[in-house]
């Protein structure tokens, strides 16, 4: 008996932390709308695949940071990039406002290969940032499907949702 009311005692106090930590919890992503895929391409001058090497500029007050970012590739954009912004022989170019709250995916480490949408850096933030991007939406993985989708957006095009199954069958067929 006493075993029993020691376990519903317990299972009590686990329910009752649980509910005191949860508030703590940073919001889940389904708090955070994020706008279509067409919409966030319309907005960005300049959408890109890049790695980040270098982390600075943390601003400790609003959680803000700037990054170094080598760029892969250029989807869309590429014309309006000039010699001020690109970084290191032309590869590599500093990206603000990873940590805006108004953001939702925003957050990397050194080493995250990521697609960017981005906008040239308003004038208004200072003379010291007038050469650089921000961000103006969530960042976004590299996978063959997300690629597909942002290329289709740049061209103008649907996007092309393929299944794993049409995937692995074109793979088998085209091994064959």
């Amino acid at each position: 008996m006493a075993s029993q009311r020691t376990l519903r005692t317990g299972r009590a106090a686990l329910l009752l932390a649980g509910l005191l930590v949860v508030p703590l919890l940073p919001p889940c992503a389904a708090s955070c709308p994020e706008k279509d895929l067409e919409d966030r391409e319309e907005e960005a001058n300049v959408v890109l695949t890049g790695t980040v090497d270098e982390i600075f500029n943390v601003d400790p007050v609003h959680n803000t940071y700037y990054c170094k970012v080598r760029v892969w590739r250029y989807l869309k954009g590429k014309s309006s990039i000039n010699r001020e912004i690109l970084l290191d022989g032309g590869n590599k170019v500093t990206i603000g406002g990873f940590g805006n709250p108004r953001i939702c995916d925003n957050q990397v480490a050194t080493g995250d290969t990521r697609i960017f949408f981005l906008n040239l850096d308003p004038e208004a933030v200072g003379p010291d940032h007038k050469n650089e991007l921000m961000l103006n939406s969530s960042l976004m993985r590299i996978t063959l499907r997300n690629l597909e989708e942002v290329e289709h957006c740049v061209e103008g095009k649907k996007p092309v949702h393929l299944s794993w199954k049409v995937l692995t069958l074109h793979r088998c067929w085209s091994t064959s």
